[in-house]
């Protein structure tokens, strides 16, 4: 028998995902106990220094990603500046992107990719030291590093529009990444490739196998959901909401987050190992604040505030109990409204005041996002009775549940889980490609309000305007949050897709 079993690797991958320190990668190591750097062939002794070191892969994380959301925000039809708002953060609100400014540099996603290249290549010496360390848990830690660096390219992606491969062997950038860049198709299918050897749809492998963890089965499958693969993206993003975790199916978007503690997502955000998959932790004990916190509340710089689009959406959806408003994810949770004034503030990543930001973290990649993909493949394959199953109150509804969701049987639906009534096709609607496109729209509309301020959205709208053939799609929405003189202007910037991308500081 092992001495290291698959199951604890299994565990202690999630564990690396969702609890980010600040160990650092590199070609150096610095060791904090006895203050002096290691060299890699010095430091991969144990498992304890393989899971230091998979650990750092994501921590450069912390600082690009909550800028990243910023941008998202200023970007679409999510976010507007406040007057705290310093020149930057008004250039990217006014769509002038110059690739200078810090809010739109991508180099921590970069060292993400530097980072599992030099743990990837010196993964091999574990078992050295680590006689248990075989083949096989090698193959598990891998995959795992793999994944995460492929999400890391897929966002480069669809920033850029392209982004520099870095070859497998370098784990430090070279000094001219120009010949190194390729376009946004070509690297996607190229994460493919790299993702399928480590995961596998043997039912019978399923609890002992690194496919077991949900992140790269979700990200494998909305890779072939920006390629219009419908079929293998349905696969891939069903075995993510289905991944066998501590003996039990996992089957998120249940009662656990329902109504009032909706909310719970993102307090502790390390604790709702239900819902987030992977999460950046900023921890108290180590004075670490989420700037998000800082940047969003009146209490604290307030430099970007809600876009009216999102609070009249949240406003307008309509209860079970027949009341109007969305207050269990939105109206008071997400944003609200400062005292004695109709101004509006970003609620979500300072719920607990107290706390002033220390110990807050963001959610990057969580079950609502999955879910709600897998309706978008669902409907898209011409599904749409199951895609409006998941987009509203969930399997647990169902009197007789669909033999796709055969094992479903805790699901509430996203917008069951918020206590809103479900969204439908009027009986006047019939053709079947204007049915898939109206419930594309609700899909949509719904993750601007169940994924609001989390770096979705312009990636939201670039895919399903690029899917329909249509730029109108994205301008229109985005154009719709300004003052009514600017619209146009802002309209017919997007309309150009070589806009859709920032710019890069080659």
């Amino acid at each position: 028998m092992k001495t290291i079993s698959l199951n604890t690797v299994i565990r202690n991958l999630g564990l690396i995902l969702i609890v980010l320190t600040v160990y650092s990668c590199g070609d150096k190591f610095f060791d904090q106990q006895t203050g002096v750097y290691i060299e890699p062939k010095d430091h991969y002794q144990t498992m304890n220094d393989l899971g230091t070191s998979t650990n750092g892969v994501l921590t450069s994380l912390k600082e690009t990603f909550p800028n990243l959301i910023m941008v998202d925000g200023l970007r679409s039809d999510m976010m507007d500046v406040t007057n705290n708002a310093d020149l930057n953060l008004k250039a990217i609100y006014n769509q002038e992107f110059d690739k200078t400014n810090p809010y739109l540099d991508v180099s921590g996603l970069y060292k993400v990719i530097i980072n599992a290249n030099e743990v990837l290549a010196n993964i091999g010496r574990v078992p050295e030291s680590v006689p248990d360390f075989d083949e096989e848990l090698q193959h598990q830690y891998a995959g795992f590093l793999v994944c995460i660096r492929s999400w890391a390219y897929f966002q480069l992606v669809r920033l850029n529009g392209e982004a520099a491969y870095i070859p497998d062997n370098l784990s430090e950038l070279p000094d001219n990444l120009t010949q190194l860049y390729i376009p946004k198709d070509a690297m996607v299918d190229t994460l493919i490739n790299q993702l399928l050897p480590y995961i596998h749809t043997d039912e019978n492998i399923v609890e002992y196998s690194f496919s077991n963890f949900p992140i790269c089965k979700a990200v494998l499958g909305e890779l072939y959901l920006e390629k219009n693969d419908y079929d293998n993206a349905i696969t891939y993003l069903k075995m993510a909401m289905e991944s066998f975790q501590n003996g039990t199916y996992t089957y998120k978007v249940t009662e656990e987050y329902f109504k009032e503690l909706w909310k719970n997502i993102f307090i502790g955000g390390t604790s709702s190992s239900t819902e987030n998959i992977g999460v950046l932790v900023y921890n108290a004990t180590e004075n670490q604040v989420n700037p998000l916190a800082v940047w969003t509340h009146p209490s604290n710089q307030f430099v970007v505030k809600p876009s009216s689009v999102i609070y009249d959406k949240y406003m307008s959806q309509v209860q079970k109990n027949k009341f109007v408003g969305d207050i269990y994810r939105g109206i008071g949770v997400a944003i609200d409204t400062l005292e004695n004034s109709s101004s509006t503030y970003i609620k979500k990543y300072l719920l607990e005041e107290s706390s002033n930001g220390y110990g807050e973290d963001i959610p990057f990649m969580r079950c609502g996002d999955i879910h709600l993909l897998l309706a978008e493949a669902l409907n898209r394959s011409g599904q749409s009775d199951l895609a409006l199953i998941l987009l509203n109150q969930g399997v647990v509804s169902e009197k007789r549940r669909p033999r796709f969701f055969m094992s479903w049987s805790k699901n509430l639906g996203i917008r069951g889980r918020a206590y809103l009534e479900s969204v439908t096709i009027p009986s006047s609607v019939t053709d079947p490609n204007q049915i898939i496109e109206m419930v594309e729209d609700y899909i949509t509309d719904e993750r601007s309000m169940e994924l609001a301020f989390e770096g979705y959205r312009m990636f939201d709208l670039m895919r399903i305007a690029k899917r329909r053939g249509d730029p109108g799609y994205l301008a229109n929405r985005v154009a719709a949050k300004y003052p009514a003189e600017m619209q146009e202007k802002v309209k017919n910037y997007w309309m150009n897709e070589d806009h859709w991308y920032l710019p890069i500081d080659r």
